[in-house]
């Protein structure tokens, strides 16, 4: 549904950018861009440049808010939220003020102003200078509360410019040690850390030497450390981390610390051997609990196979090892996506590399396999061809290719099956049951060729 027109005087026009745009706080960029179309299509700059340049404005804001409210994790209404709420919209006008009462005494009954609460107000309305003066003086008056350097940190990750001597990291930081390394600012962290880098070092590098941190909240912050710095290859901070964690074992529960090591070993056996094995003494401590959770230990002896065979799999093409080496952890999306890339751009290339890997080197291949079943299946059910429609393309544009060797008609097969987006599978189900026995003997080889089909699926995992 369309939008409400804006009045014809800009002056009534909301202030609220996403009001003044029609749209809702959870809305993407592409509708945020579109609304703005929609509304420059009929204030254009050479007829209306005041309009124009209102709605530019409100775009811009909107754009760079609704980073921030899209999303909003759950959250606890006593606490400032990690993504705050604000309604920004033009203040309503006071009342007129009533009849002085001769009795009562000026200021009675009235509860005394919350300076953070008003600080907080003037941002609603745009006011981002003063709130955040407010707010600071607040903090130097000694409020250990948690929210204050939360909603610093908000107002400086929309205006950086508010504070010469400090980056919205320092009030994250402190804000994350105020509340125990618990609290809304975990999750402000966790973007941060997906984000950049620079969420590992300055304020927050001695965040798990924090003394008023739980051990349950320690192994939390340090497994969002660990997949950031495992995506961002910071090798460095993996073992800091792991010599302060060391240093506090008596704080952990053992089974989220064996937890926290088989985890390590997993992000980065295959990259950073040395790092990995400084977990191998740290877990001879925890020898007692093979037999209560022998899962972990499992997973810890398939990671260092994993390891060896990957040092030894020189002939799988390097995009494919980088994948593998990322194991199951959240940086694997990144090189996953560069295998799709690699693969879509010369994918008789990439068959012909995959061709090339000896058989003692295969079982990596199969692990890569697994890596994209299981990416293909996070993403849902996909749209498969009726079995006929599938039988009818093989026969149309395949029919020279099934009257060759396989093996010379692979690369046509493979580029077919990309444009068409049939999986092998598809066409061996289909093609099997065909009437016509060249058909049923192509599918049969198809069925049989693996190196087809991991490359079909490396170069289809994204779009």
């Amino acid at each position: 549904m369309d939008a409400p027109p804006l009045p014809d005087d800009p002056r009534d026009w909301p202030s609220d950018p996403f009001a003044l745009l029609g749209v809702p706080r959870s809305v993407s960029e592409a509708d945020l861009k579109r609304a703005y179309t929609r509304l420059i299509r009929r204030y254009k700059p050479d007829h209306a440049p005041d309009e124009f340049r209102r709605i530019r404005e409100a775009y811009e804001a909107a754009i760079e808010m609704s980073r921030w409210y899209r999303d909003a994790p759950p959250h606890d209404p006593d606490v400032a939220p990690p993504f705050p709420a604000v309604t920004f919209s033009a203040p309503v006008p006071e009342a007129a003020p009533a009849a002085p009462n001769p009795v009562a005494r000026p200021g009675a009954g009235r509860p005394p102003a919350d300076p953070i609460a008003a600080a907080w107000a003037d941002a609603g309305r745009g006011a981002f200078a003063d709130a955040y003066a407010a707010l600071l003086a607040v903090e130097r008056e000694g409020s250990n509360r948690a929210d204050v350097p939360l909603r610093l940190y908000w107002l400086l990750a929309l205006r950086p410019a508010l504070d010469a001597d400090r980056t919205r990291h320092d009030w994250l930081a402190l804000a994350l040690t105020r509340a125990g390394l618990g609290g809304p600012a975990v999750e402000l962290y966790r973007r941060e850390l997906a984000t950049t880098s620079d969420a590992l070092y300055g304020p927050y590098a001695a965040l798990l030497d924090h003394p008023g941190a739980h051990g349950p909240a320690l192994l939390a912050l340090a497994g969002l450390r660990l997949d950031a710095a495992a995506a961002h290859e910071c090798w460095t901070k993996i073992e800091l981390d792991l010599e302060a964690l060391a240093r506090r074992v008596r704080d952990l529960d053992e089974v989220l610390w064996l937890d926290y090591l088989a985890n390590v070993i997993g992000r980065i056996a295959c990259r950073q051997p040395s790092v990995a094995l400084q977990c191998t003494p740290l877990l001879a401590n925890l020898k007692h609990l093979e037999l209560r959770h022998p899962e972990a230990f499992d997973r810890i002896d398939r990671d260092w196979t994993l390891a060896e065979l990957w040092t030894r799999s020189l002939l799988v093409p390097e995009p494919i090892r980088r994948a593998v080496a990322f194991g199951w952890g959240p940086g694997r999306r990144g090189p996953l996506r560069a295998v799709a890339e690699w693969a879509r751009a010369a994918p008789a290339e990439a068959l012909r590399k995959c061709d090339q890997v000896s058989g003692q080197e295969t079982p990596l291949l199969a692990v890569f396999a697994q890596m994209l079943e299981a990416h293909r299946d996070e993403g849902g059910p996909w749209d498969e061809f009726p079995p006929e429609l599938v039988r009818g393309l093989v026969r149309a544009r395949l029919a020279p290719a099934l009257r060759v060797l396989y093996a010379q008609a692979r690369p046509e097969v493979l580029q077919f099956l990309l444009a068409e987006r049939i999986d092998p599978n598809e066409l061996v189900a289909a093609c099997a049951v065909d009437g016509e026995p060249l058909v049923r003997t192509f599918a049969a080889r198809v069925r049989e060729d693996g190196a087809l089909a991991l490359v079909y699926r490396a170069a289809t995992a994204f779009g």
